[in-house]
């Protein structure tokens, strides 16, 4: 890993753990709510594993787990991740600059569902698969999101998410969004308890 990488992921990683130990006195769209370093070094391991080089990202906040993945692509590797929140995004653009990650990545800017939908579209035109998605943003769309990602996703793809387990104030929509993985034909997954929780899918046809 560059040295500069390392040093941005270090300084963020201190961020969240600022965050965790003041949570009431920082507003919500202020809060990183990024996965933790141990996750990070598993997804890093698991896209150089399986080379991995597009991914999905649906939810970029202010880019940590965007950088761990940026890391560990090869040169022509590509994320498009979604926000729908300004300032993270200019906080996020400023961390990738300073990791030197920013070519690897496409930012699209607006509501998921939305941006998903779009994609969608485009997808049916030019039928470029993802390789991996990652979904970490508003739990109880986590349903449609995976749906969405599994439908631009390769035989042999992976979709994650994370907050599985934790907190324990999203297991109500969590549950229902497990409910459905279950339940999606063509599929293998698994729960792999790393960071706040993993739920780690293949699309096996």
């Amino acid at each position: 890993m560059k040295i500069k990488t390392g040093k941005i992921l270090d300084l963020l990683a201190k961020r969240a753990r600022y965050e965790d130990k003041n949570y009431e006195k920082i507003p919500h769209e202020k809060r990183m709510l990024a996965i933790t370093p141990d996750t990070g070094i598993f997804y890093n391991s698991l896209i150089r594993a399986t080379k991995t080089k597009r991914i999905l990202e649906i939810g970029l906040s202010v880019g940590y787990s965007t950088i761990w993945f940026a890391e560990a692509l090869p040169n022509n590797g590509k994320i498009i991740s979604i926000e729908q929140n300004p300032d993270k995004i200019k906080r996020a653009k400023q961390n990738f600059v300073q990791a030197g990650v920013s070519k690897k990545i496409k930012i699209r800017q607006g509501n998921a569902k939305q941006v998903l939908q779009e994609m969608l579209s485009e997808f049916r035109k030019k039928r470029i698969l993802f390789d991996f998605v990652f979904i970490d943003a508003d739990k109880e769309n986590y349903p449609y999101y995976f749906q969405a990602g599994l439908a631009m996703l390769k035989k042999g793809g992976i979709v994650c998410a994370d907050n599985i387990l934790y907190p324990t104030r999203y297991q109500k929509s969590i549950k229902k969004y497990l409910a459905l993985v279950k339940k999606t034909p063509n599929t293998m997954t698994t729960i792999i308890p790393i960071g706040n929780g993993q739920q780690f899918t293949v699309k096996v046809k």
